[in-house]
């Protein structure tokens, strides 16, 4: 018996992430043999909330996609992504 294999993928948006989800599970599913666990994190808008989103993906490291349009909000996301 073959064990599922998955993978962690993190959705981060300022908004509601729908786009972001769709562009995500339709890049995913290129991937049959391979499972995306999906935590979508949306109405990210502030520095509190990126350190939260930040420790969940601690708690579960995958790959993280992103549509945050302030500057200082995504940049902050991807500090706490590279530390």
């Amino acid at each position: 018996m073959s064990k599922r294999r998955f993978f962690h993928l993190h959705l981060v948006s300022d908004a509601t992430g729908e786009t972001l989800v769709s562009v995500a599970r339709a890049a995913s599913a290129q991937y049959v043999t391979i499972n995306a666990i999906e935590h979508i994190h949306s109405l990210i808008r502030t520095g509190a909330q990126v350190e939260d989103v930040a420790r969940k993906i601690e708690d579960a490291p995958g790959i993280v996609l992103y549509t945050l349009v302030d500057r200082d909000t995504a940049s902050a996301l991807e500090s706490e992504c590279r530390r």
